[in-house]
């Protein structure tokens, strides 16, 4: 089974979000992993529309991606809840 990292080495604003988004599209993985921050952020802009994401991966423009959040990743339940709703990613397709 392949297994694609994505990793930045400048502490962010290096486009990690923009690469996982393409990611999601082209390749269609099965699973999307997020770890990280509640002060990190990705922006991600697709057919005219813009999302700015905080704990969600990027990946959710992928409809039949999991999305998970990392085991020690920092959140704020009412952002997460949020961003579940604005990307459409109900329906059991967050995982945590």
């Amino acid at each position: 089974m392949p297994l694609t990292v994505v990793v930045g080495g400048w502490f962010g604003d290096e486009g990690k979000g923009k690469v996982v988004s393409y990611l999601g599209l082209a390749d269609k993985p099965g699973i999307c992993v997020r770890t990280g921050s509640i002060n990190a952020g990705h922006t991600v802009n697709y057919n005219g529309r813009t999302w700015k994401l905080r704990i969600l991966p990027s990946c959710f423009i992928s409809e039949t991606t999991k999305l998970m959040i990392a085991p020690g990743a920092l959140l704020k339940i009412d952002v997460l809840f949020r961003e579940i709703e604005e990307t459409g990613s109900r329906g059991g397709r967050v995982w945590g």
